[in-house]
Parts: structure tokens; sequence; C-alpha cells
């Protein structure tokens, strides 16, 4: 017994079978997770370590060389970024996609433990940090309260980092603003000189005399008490009456050498939220992450804290999970849309809510029982699965409809409902289930994908997959028993204006497409000609540049973000005014809801602003208009350093990763040991990429300019001096910067925090050369000064060192306008070769520009994989090998009006298009199948290959027709959706509605073309 005579004799019994599927569906639903974008293995980690008072060549060989030879042998390694700044080593990991993020991140520390002696005493810990040190926080909190920004700063750092750091998925909390406490010794210049002393004796003595030692434990007949000793500071003034010994032994008063007092250390950071004063704390989110589920463990922490707390306030200034759940929460609503629209259209052409109901259950039964197979496969409901839910909302309905319309017209030949049911199936069974797998197979290069583009879209792939083959099940099984009991009395002929309407309309529908059938017969060749110059037009588009291509859409997430960075050298004060001129004018936009701005992350120079923006349905600007009334505001206004504006994208899968603007559309790596060749090269290549037609904005990483005092030794009057380097050591090292002597535990005017003891030279942070060279340095003989030992020049040194793969680098960076990007490379590769960069330097293409042509390519390997699979499966259908290569020609067909509505609806190549395509071959290959499969039956009963195509061609019209109109309309709300995220789905959707229509119409004509030019051969 088949499946459909067991349907149709046993309808309690499928409908049960179907209703255990729906009712694990439900119970799954609420089990599934959710998300902006699928979970995509991403593997990265970092290293940053802190080296205080380093200069940038100290920290690249002192602490970056030894880490980057530790770090090499880590397994799946693809590449290493350095970054080297003055006091500051930062290590950007990637690994291959097949690595594990977390055991990655443990092999590194293990790396990193393994070579820690060999650095720098003076270091801080290095800190491993499973995340890219580029990517934006998911979620920006300000902390206000009466209390000085002291106190606030010593409680977020000490208590609400930590707590917020508990949520599940968060991987690091950074505090900005605030101000710092310190126990401030400041040592005076001549003091040192008269009692001959180095600074590094004041800090050991204040380091020796603040312990706390345990001795033991001493037992009686019934207790057993601790002793230990107990000797640390408790405030400045103990401190200040210290000792320390001199060189003849006597002891100095620490008093007479030194002031000691408790303060706020000098102000480095600045944080406002809205125009006030503020403490931030940014929340950055584990690789492998759930933003949603993290975000919500955030709140929940936030809301125990404000429980805690109360004379603290907590504001959210921006949160992504906002704009993931609000686009997700619209993509349902598409989702919803869809089936309306689907629905309406089967009643009109089905002629009555039975017919309707009989298709229509389709829908939301294979819909909730693929929530079982995606609870079961660990999917999330993200953009992807669910625009894969509402793409395919038309194609759920395909099977029934062909088995439907095949009853139906089985029933009006006289036959029972349950004989035509089973009769009507079996006959259009080949057909329904070579359209049904065409679907499958198209998927299946995606699926196994295992680069960033097949993570991405193998939920979307496998969600049609898993909806579609239900969808065939239920087109086997309920449709066919349905249509038995609902038209148990036969077919009725429902009369009516609008039936009338509609029966007149199919059937000049039907006339004039045998009319325009029979013609095209007899003029094949002037057909296939303007086909194909059509098609030739249409495909010109993309290298003429009418259509443009991209790595991504572009998308309004309600969010913006300045960056400002001043001349280098610049104070952090000279960096706030000018913040806080641009968050004076950005308040004044009445979209704007919080601004919150920073100063002092990654230097003294540079700052930052946030700003959220309200809803894209409640403001009539789009975030692009506001951001160009910015710019031109920058423009007008801002003169002093550099200000740039750009647009939140967190939904943008990759677009965050690199550390350095990896993703913008031109990137070159500049190799050489030299760093003065490197620069030359670097000014060298800028000038010839900026000669380049279509290269816009060409520059490159590397600054110089951070003034500095550079101190050479002279070895030969440090003989003369009995001077040995360790002297200058003890009397130089953090003289300036200052040098940790411990802290004053549980400080009761730091909120109860520990306070830095910190010893430097009075004065210090406003010294002058004359200053430096005053030093007093302790000697066999004396004390001699370091101006008598060392040459002090004044001049500049770099911002920074870059480091890919161990190599030094400088990364040029260029925008592109008016040209294909692959042309402007190309141009670049050829002008670079010709013009011959310096010798010893080499060059290596990233950016945008690789990951986009990076993604086309595994796209193309899986469209020509999936149009083999799909010959490979209609071959084994159909016994034969030449009539898939008739259906393969709905694919270039497809295409003409794919590009052509792009072009209509100004939309762009990108992923999503691409993968629409994709899509689309599955989709168009419905109609030629349907059409092939009926006139080889016909053909097998008898008709000749002309009359079986008119005959074929008139009965398949109406449903090939209805399942293109069905599959357009559940795409229409989709494409034409103006809400949040709409943005990356627009693309894809308008590229299916495009190839459905002209694939429709052209296959009715083509492929009978080609059909009968086959036959006749």
């Amino acid at each position: 017994m088949n499946i459909t005579r067991f349907s149709i004799q046993r309808p309690v019994g499928i409908t049960m079978i179907v209703l255990l599927f729906v009712v694990l569906g439900v119970y799954s639903y609420f089990r599934i997770g959710v998300e902006l974008l699928p979970t995509y293995n991403y593997p990265y980690c970092a290293v940053s370590v802190e080296y205080p008072g380093a200069s940038v060549e100290e920290v690249e060989q002192a602490v970056v060389k030894p880490l980057e030879q530790a770090i090499s042998s880590a397994a799946h390694l693809k590449k290493m970024i350095a970054v080297c700044r003055q006091e500051r080593a930062t290590l950007m990991i990637e690994f291959d996609f097949d690595a594990n993020a977390d055991l990655a991140a443990v092999d590194v520390s293990k790396l990193v433990n393994r070579v820690r002696r060999e650095l720098p005493d003076d270091i801080g810990e290095p800190v491993i940090m499973r995340r890219d040190p580029s990517a934006t926080p998911i979620m920006e909190i300000a902390v206000k309260s009466k209390y000085s920004l002291a106190d606030i700063y010593g409680k977020a750092d000490q208590v609400f980092k930590e707590r917020l750091e508990r949520a599940e998925g968060v991987s690091d909390v950074v505090v900005g603003g605030g101000r710092d406490r310190e126990v401030a010794v400041d040592v005076h210049r001549d003091k040192l000189a008269q009692y001959r002393l180095a600074l590094s004796r004041i800090v050991s003595r204040i380091k020796g005399e603040n312990i706390m030692l345990p001795a033991g434990i001493i037992y009686t007949d019934k207790l057993e008490k601790d002793v230990r000793l107990v000797a640390r500071y408790q405030t400045p003034e103990e401190i200040r009456n210290i000792y320390v010994a001199g060189p003849a032994g006597n002891e100095i008063p620490l008093s007479a050498l030194a002031d000691v007092e408790e303060r706020d250390s000098r102000a480095k950071r600045f944080s406002k939220v809205n125009g006030e004063d503020a403490i931030s704390l940014q929340v950055f989110k584990n690789s492998d992450a759930n933003i949603v589920n993290t975000v919500t463990g955030v709140k929940k922490q936030l809301a125990t804290l404000r429980t805690e707390y109360p004379e603290y306030q907590f504001l959210i200034v921006a949160n992504d999970a906002d704009y993931i759940e609000n686009s997700l929460k619209n993509t349902l609503a598409t989702l919803v849309e869809g089936i309306c629209t689907t629905g309406l259209v089967l009643y009109l052409f089905l002629r009555g809510w039975r017919s309707t109901a009989a298709v229509m259950v389709a829908i939301p039964t294979s819909l909730i029982a693929t929530f079982l197979i995606m609870y079961a496969a660990g999917f999330t409901f993200n953009m992807m699965s669910l625009m894969g839910m509402t793409l395919c909302i038309g194609i759920l309905v395909d099977d029934a409809i062909v088995v439907l319309e095949n009853i139906h017209r089985h029933m009006r030949l006289g036959k029972p409902p349950a004989v035509a049911a089973e009769e009507g199936r079996n006959e259009i069974g080949m057909a329904a289930v070579a359209i049904t797998l065409c679907d499958v197979v198209v998927f299946l290069p995606i699926a196994f994908m295992t680069d960033i583009t097949g993570q991405y879209f193998r939920q979307f792939g496998l969600t049609i997959v898993f909806a579609t083959l239900f969808s065939l099940f239920i087109s086997f099984t309920l449709t066919p028993m349905l249509t038995a009991r609902l038209f148990k009395n036969g077919v009725p002929e429902p009369s009516g204006r609008l039936w009338n309407f509609m029966e007149a309309l199919e059937a000049q529908m039907v006339c004039r497409y045998e009319t325009m059938l029979r013609w095209s017969l007899a003029n094949g060749k002037k057909v296939i000609a303007a086909v194909l110059v059509l098609f030739i037009a249409a495909v010109g588009l993309i290298p003429a540049g009418i259509i443009g291509a991209e790595f991504m859409p572009r998308t309004d997430e309600n969010g913006i973000r300045i960056s400002v960075e001043m001349p280098v050298g610049s104070t952090a004060d000279r960096t706030y005014a000018v913040v806080e001129q641009m968050e004076q004018h950005v308040l004044t936009i009445p979209e704007v809801i919080h601004c919150l701005s920073y100063v002092g992350e990654g230097g003294g120079n540079r700052g930052r602003l946030t700003v959220q923006l309200v809803s894209k349905n409640k403001r009539e600007r789009s975030v692009w208009q506001i951001t160009e009334g910015i710019r031109g505001y920058v423009r007008r206004h801002v003169t002093d350093g550099s200000v740039r504006v750009y647009e939140t994208e967190a939904s943008v899968a990759g677009v965050a990763t690199g550390g350095v603007d990896e993703y913008t559309p031109v990137l070159i790596y500049l190799y050489c040991a030299d760093l003065e060749v490197l620069k030359q090269a670097a000014a060298r290549a800028q000038t010839l990429m900026s000669k380049v037609e279509g290269v816009k904005d060409a520059r490159h990483s590397f600054k110089e300019g951070v003034p500095e005092y550079k101190l050479t030794v002279d070895r030969e009057r440090m003989r003369v001096f009995h001077t040995a380097l360790s002297d200058i050591n003890d009397a130089f090292g953090g003289a300036i910067s200052g040098k940790k002597a411990g802290v004053l535990a549980g400080d009761s005017l730091n909120n109860g925090l520990d306070t830095d003891i910190i010893v430097r030279l009075q004065g210090s942070d406003n010294f002058k050369a004359a200053d430096i060279q005053a030093i007093p340095v302790v000697s066999g003989n004396g004390t001699v000064f370091l101006g008598d030992v060392a040459q002090i020049q004044e001049g500049v040194g770099p911002v920074g060192i870059t480091r890919v793969n161990k190599q030094r680098t400088i990364i040029m960076q260029a925008g592109v306008a008016g040209r294909p990007l692959k042309e402007v490379l190309s141009d670049i590769d050829k002008t670079f070769k010709e013009e011959k960069l310096p010798e010893g330097v080499t060059y290596q293409f990233s950016g945008q520009a690789t990951a986009m042509a990076n993604g086309y390519r595994q796209l193309g390997q899986a469209l020509v994989l999936s149009l083999l699979l799909v010959y490979l499966l209609l071959a084994v259908l159909y016994e034969s090998a030449f009539t898939p290569v008739i259906r393969m020609f709905s694919l270039p067909l497809g295409l003409i009006g794919s590009l052509l509505f792009l072009l209509l609806t100004n939309n762009t190549i990108n992923l999503y298009s691409l993968i629409g395509i994709l899509v689309m071959d599955g989709l168009v290959a419905k109609n030629g199948t349907l059409l092939l499969d009926y006139t080889l039956t016909l053909m097998d009963r008898g008709l000749n290959a002309y009359d079986a195509l008119i005959e074929a061609g008139k009965t398949r019209l109406k449903p090939i027709f209805m399942t293109t109109l069905t599959m357009v309309v559940g795409m229409l709300p989709t494409a034409l959706s103006l809400t949040e995220g709409a943005e990356i789905r627009v693309s894809m959707a308008w590229v299916l509605i495009g190839g459905l229509i002209t694939s429709t119409f052209f296959t009715l004509i083509v492929i009978p073309i080609v059909f009968l030019y086959h036959k006749n051969r």
C-alpha cells in the first residue's frame, strides 16, 4: 500500500501522524534560541600586555617578538597581527574556521605562560581575550551618581565591572572615564643629589615598610591563635614618616626628600552621557556568544545592581539586542504577511475555501514541523533561518497546488474522489518529487561549505530544505486525503461575478498562450535570438558598472559612531574640547536619544562618540542622511583634528574583524624589516595609488610624530665617572612616569579600595630637556648628572608599529568610487609592478575585496555544484541524459529578470543577492520540470512531440502560473519591507521575484522550442 492510498483510507491515522510532528514542533518552538545572525565559528583571541614607560621600539623588541615566536607554533594559526604602541602591545590572533575558539584561547594562554620568563619584569600580566579587539561593544552603559568621579570610577572598576562579567557570554567589560586615586610621592631632584640617593632606593624602602607576614600558629589547651606581622600603611602620613637609608648608613626622613599626598591622578580619561559627566561601561561578548542571551544576562545583573546600589543610575545608551529583536519581529511579521497574501491568491485561483484549505494546510504544518528539526540541529531563530521560512512560503504550496490541480482534472473526468485523489497524485508524483528534490540539492553545497559564507547561510538553506521536504510529505498525504473528503460530492463550479471573471480570464490566458506557443515553435530561431540578446544585455549590466557590487548591503541600525583623532602628542584636554563640541551639536539633532562620549581610549589624542537614534519607523530621515548632516557640520565648524562619522553595522557578519579596518574596500600589506625603507615604500605606494582611476582617500597606517626625548648613553664617559648602566637605570627608570611602590590597602578615602603608591620626581610630567639632564645618578665616585653620561636629543618617534605574521608592516587603505573594485585592484597591482617599490618591500592584497572575492568564489563553486547535482538528479528520474539539459535553460532565463529587477530597485550584487540566484536555480526548475514531465507522459500515450507540447502547455499553464504567483506574492512583503533589518533581505527577494517572472514567461516559450528541436533532429 502506497502512502497516498493509506492516507485516503486512514484519514484519522495520517492526521495523527502529522499532528505528532506539529505538537513536537510547537514544543521545540519555545526552546529555540534567538539571535540576529547564526552562530558561526570565527575563532579569534587577543593578547594584551601593558609595559609602563616603554617606547614603541622597546615594546616591539622586548614584548612582541618573544610573544610572536611563541604563539606562531599554535595549531590552526591563520594570521597574527601585532600592534606596538607606547606602553602597550596587542596581538590579534586569527585561526582557521575549523579551530575550536575555546581550545585555541587555551593554547595561546599556555604558549604565553611558557615565554613569560623572557619578558621584562615591569610588564603587567598578559591578558588573553576571547574576542577581536577591533570589535565594537554589544552594549554601552553610563553610570551616574552624586559621588565624585573618582569614587564612581572605583566602584565601577571594582564592583560593577566584575558583576557584569558574570553574565554568560561576556568576554570583557571596559570602564571608561573617571579619575584614578593615587598616593603621590613627589621626590625633590636636588635632595637626591644632596643625599646621593637613587630613586630606586626610595621605591624599595617604601615597599619594604609595607608588609603583612604570617609567623605561624600558637596552640593552647583549647585554642589556636594565628601570629602575623602587620606593618601596612594606613594613611599617607605613615609613608611620609618613614626613613630611607643613606649611602653612609645614615637615616634620612622621607619628608626631607619628597612631598607625600593622596590625590586624583592626572586626568587622562573623560566620559559623558548626554552632556553630563559619567562613567562608561562597554560590554563585549565572546566571539561565539549569542548577543540576545548575553544582553539578557547583563540586564539581569543591572537589575540586581540597581537594587543593591540605589544611589547609582545605570543608563543603557546602546544595545545591539534591541535592533536584533525588532528585526526578528519584523521578519516574523513579513512571514505572516506572506502567508496571508499567498492564501488570498490561492482563494482566487482555486475558487473557494475547500481547495484553499487543502493547499494552505501545507504552510503551517510544514513550518511548525520544521521547528522540531531546527531544534534537533541546534539552529536558532535568526535573520537567516526566518528569512528562509519567509522566502519558502510559496514553495511550500507548490507541490500541493500541482497535486490538487491534477486531482481536480481526474475528478472532472468522472472518477470517484478517492480514486481521482490517488491516481491524480500518482500521475504527478514524479514531477512533484523532482521539483522538491531540485530545491533540496541546490542547498547541499551551501550546507557543507566550511568558510564564513557557508556558516552564515547554512541555517538559511537547511531551513528551506527541512520545510520543503515536509511539504512534499503533506502533498502526498494530507492534500489528497483532504481533497477526497472535501470534494466527495464532486468539484463544485462556483458562480458569481468574481468567479465568472476569473474563469474567463483563465480561458483567455490559455487561448493566448496557445497562439503564442504555436507562433514561437514556428519561429524558433527568432525567439532564441531575441532571448539571447536580452540575456547578454542583462549580464552586461555587471561589467558596465550599471549594477553595483558590494560585500554586504548597508543597514540602518539606529546607531552612529563618531571618532575623533587629534594631532599626535595632543593632550586629553585638547581632544576633549573637540569631542565636547561634537557632543553639543549631536544633542541638537531631534532624532538623537542618547550620546555617550569618550576620550583617552588608545591614547590622549583619540576620542569617540556613540549616538543612539530613535527607531527607523519613527523618523523621516535615514541614518545616512543624518550622518551626512553631521559630516557637513564637521566640514564647516571643526578645524582642529580629524573627525570620521560612520553608521553602526552590527548585523553585517565579519565586518568588524582584523583589528585595522580589515574590511575597507582596498587594503594592502607592505612588508619590510627596515622601518625607514618601509616608510619610503608607504609614501610611494600612496602616491601611486592616488593616480589610479577610481581610488579615493588613499592613506597608510604609519604615523610619525610622537614628540620624544631620546637618551643615548656615552659609554666612554660612563667609564670615566665610574658609572654602570644599572646606576642610570636606578636613577632614570620610572623617574618621569613614576614607579609603583605598593598600595595603600583598604583606603578609606578611596571607597575602601587599594590606592597605588607612585614614586616620581617632582614636576616630572612637565620636564624639559635641561630638567632630564639634571637628574642625579649615584655612581661609584659620588653623584653625577644624567647629562654627564648620556646625550639627550629631542625628536619624534613612531606612534605605533604594526607587524603581520612576524613582519614589520604598513597597511595601505583606500576607498573606491566610479569603477568596479576588481578593475581598481588590477590597476594598482599593475602600477606597483611597473613603478617598482623600494628593494626589499613586498606587498599582499587583503581587506573587503579579498573577503568579497572569497565569498563570490565559494558561491560560484556552490552554484556550479548545485547545477551538476540537479542535472544528475533529473537524469536519474527521467532516465535521460539530454532532458535535464533542456531544463537547465531555466537559470539563464531567470537571470534576465533578476538582474533587471536589481537595476530597477537600485539594489546591488552582494552575498544575499548571489544566494538569491542560487535559490532561484531550484525554483525556476519547477516550471520546466512540470512542462517536460507531462509532455513526456503524453508522448508515452501516443502523441507526437509538437501536439504533446501544445497540450502539456495548455494543461500545465494554470498550475505553473499559480505556483509562480504564490511564490512571488509570498516574497513581496519581504521585497517591499521598510522596517528594521529589511535591507538585508530585500535584494534577495527582488532577485527571486524577477527571476521567477522572466523564467516563467520564457520557460513556457523557449523550453518547448529546444525540446522540439531535439526531438526533430
